[in-house]
């Protein structure tokens, strides 16, 4: 039972309450979508979850183990939260944007153009505001925090050959050649907002079944980020993408915090400083991963991923990228991305939130490379005010 019980503490405690922080060994389950051969940290989709049952181990002296269930093997996007919140498993998989199912406040990091770069993105979600406004009334809610992150990026729109030769094989520049194209959307309303805004038709397919869509022409693209869309098998299907870093693309691993808080101090220790050196890792790779292991760039490099599948990466000029941004952007038109403002109220975050957001992200402090990035607060900061 330890294998699929959220927090087994071997010898220590109820298994299914994750024991009393008696100090005993430690066994927990984590539940993941990905696969090592595209996942690990030198693929092309980075996620810390294939190194860190190791780090975990080094950092506890052996007493704690993380079992790992990649693939979809416990759960799915579809219900890996859900699973974390009632403590099914310790933590679970789900990008924040799918993540709106089960936790609709995480809509307010979807907003379009809220985030300049993928290194001001982390730096948000992980600021000590952020912490203190949002995640702990969130955990309070759910029971979940976010336990570590897989690289950030930014989100995309891509099409189908089919979707091109209905473009004349023009390349996709502008937001009105979306116009009668079906594309596949996350689970959240601002997806749906934004492709609707560009005259796209935009459709709820699972993630699974997106590729034979594209194949068989239900559907003509996809918004998504562009490491994931290659890591899980999707670009045979691609044949276009435009560089338009609307919204934020972030894998996530949620985590349960009445988990957490039953194992010992040092566990926990040992656990967060494992999560976090790894989730600046995976940040710190952001500039590699999108330019020269996905190739997005026009032409992509030899070797990446892009040049590979021979897929056209439309890089756009500051009037073409403008196009894109002025019918969504969130200082412009608030008004449309007032029911992402509102959600605040059900999570009791502060109303102005999405302001702090954008203004931290922003701030003079931010990073201004990947590289730079490092974390001041964690997840193990905040456990007793949850």
């Amino acid at each position: 039972m330890a294998a699929v019980l959220a927090g087994c503490l071997s010898g220590v405690g109820d298994e299914e309450e994750g024991g009393n922080g008696g100090g005993g060994e430690a066994e927990f389950t984590v539940g993941e979508i990905a696969n090592e051969e595209n996942n690990c940290m030198g693929c092309v989709s980075p996620t810390p979850s294939f190194e860190l049952p190791d780090r975990i181990d080094e950092e506890s002296d052996g007493s704690v183990t993380m079992n790992l269930q990649p693939e979809n093997q416990v759960c799915d996007t579809t219900d890996c939260g859900s699973n974390v919140e009632s403590n099914v498993i310790a933590a679970g998989y789900a990008s924040i944007g799918n993540s709106t199912a089960f936790f609709p406040e995480n809509q307010i990091w979807l907003v379009p153009y809220t985030f300049p770069s993928r290194e001001q993105l982390s730096y948000t979600l992980f600021h000590e505001e952020s912490w203190e406004n949002y995640w702990v009334p969130f955990a309070r809610k759910y029971n979940v925090i976010p336990f570590y992150t897989w690289t950030p990026e930014l989100r995309q729109v891509m099409i189908s050959e089919d979707a091109t030769e209905e473009l004349d094989g023009e390349e996709l520049r502008r937001p009105e050649q979306l116009e009668g194209l079906t594309i596949r959307r996350t689970e959240s309303r601002v997806a749906d907002v934004s492709l609707s805004t560009w005259g796209a038709s935009p459709t709820e397919v699972s993630w699974e079944d997106t590729v034979q869509g594209m194949e068989t022409g239900v559907i003509d693209g996809l918004e998504t980020w562009s490491s994931v869309a290659i890591g899980a098998g999707m670009g045979e299907v691609i044949d276009q993408v435009v560089d338009i870093d609307f919204k934020c693309g972030q894998g996530v691993l949620w985590a349960n915090t009445d988990w957490l808080q039953g194992l010992s101090e040092d566990q926990r220790g040992a656990i967060a400083d494992a999560t976090r050196d790894m989730t600046e890792e995976a940040v710190h790779i952001a500039d590699d991963v999108i330019d020269e292991r996905v190739g997005q760039q026009d032409p992509p490099p030899e070797g990446s991923s892009w040049d590979e599948l021979d897929v056209t990466v439309n890089i756009l000029d500051d009037d073409e990228l403008a196009a894109w941004q002025e019918p969504l952007d969130p200082q412009e038109n608030p008004d449309l991305w007032e029911p992402e403002r509102d959600l605040m109220e059900e999570l009791e975050a502060p109303d102005d939130f999405y302001d702090t957001i954008y203004e931290t992200a922003r701030e003079d402090e931010a990073p201004d490379s990947p590289e730079e990035f490092t974390i001041d607060a964690w997840w193990d900061d905040y456990l007793d005010e949850i």
